[in-house]
């Protein structure tokens, strides 16, 4: 199977560590057993380092499309450290063509973001594109889609399957700026739209819902494609 798979930021750092380093020793283990039988690319998160940099920069008054490149090195810095780990190569994919040429002779590539204005999301459900992925894998932090915001109404209620219609009330007005893109953006949304891809968005702690995710279980939200 082609899998992408999203790894969010807010997985690998915390407010109290700039690296989860517990939970990417999980996640790696967790990976290397995904690639034994699957074709699989990687899309890290910035994390608290990229925001940390980005408020330093916002806070100068620079234009967010600075910010926006400050968090996409963030995420490839990521991505290096995750290859790294993976005995994976130390290049690390800057467009879409240096991925579809890795992809010819790799199981495994590991990469952030591509430009400036796309969330790291965003790029994940651009690579599925391009590689026609069987699946895009959202990792997060909570346990998948909500009806609102689970960290600020205790009311909010867990989506166990949703419609690309359905996302696009949900998210559509979000705020979009560097650093607090949300869990899913409106231009992520356009392309789950037109390439069909088939997606879940799971909590990615611990490590092994990916797996739960790519055998079909009922873990997380799935985005009804038509």
């Amino acid at each position: 199977m082609k899998l992408v798979i999203k790894i969010g930021g807010h997985l690998l750092s915390t407010k109290s560590s700039i690296l989860n380093l517990d939970y990417i020793k999980e996640l790696v283990t967790v990976l290397n057993e995904v690639k034994k039988e699957h074709k699989i690319i990687v899309v890290t998160g910035g994390g608290l380092l990229s925001r940390f940099y980005i408020k330093v920069l916002r806070n100068a008054g620079k234009k967010e499309a600075l910010c926006d490149l400050m968090g996409i090195e963030t995420s490839r810095l990521n991505a290096l450290l995750l290859s790294l780990l993976l005995k994976g190569p130390a290049e690390i994919p800057r467009t879409v063509k240096e991925v579809l040429d890795y992809y010819c002779s790799r199981n495994l590539i590991v990469m952030g973001g591509l430009q400036p204005g796309q969330s790291t999301t965003t790029t994940a459900a651009i690579v599925a594109e391009a590689v026609n992925a069987d699946l895009l894998i959202i990792a997060t932090h909570v346990d998948g889609i909500y009806t609102s915001d689970p960290f600020k109404d205790p009311n909010a209620r867990k989506i166990d399957e949703i419609t690309l219609e359905e996302l696009k009330r949900l998210f559509m007005e979000r705020e979009i700026e560097a650093g607090t893109y949300p869990l899913i953006d409106y231009l992520t949304i356009r392309i789950l739209e037109r390439a069909k891809i088939r997606a879940v968005v799971i909590n990615g702690k611990p490590p092994t819902n990916i797996i739960r995710a790519i055998r079909g279980e009922s873990v997380g939200t799935r985005i009804k494609i038509k």
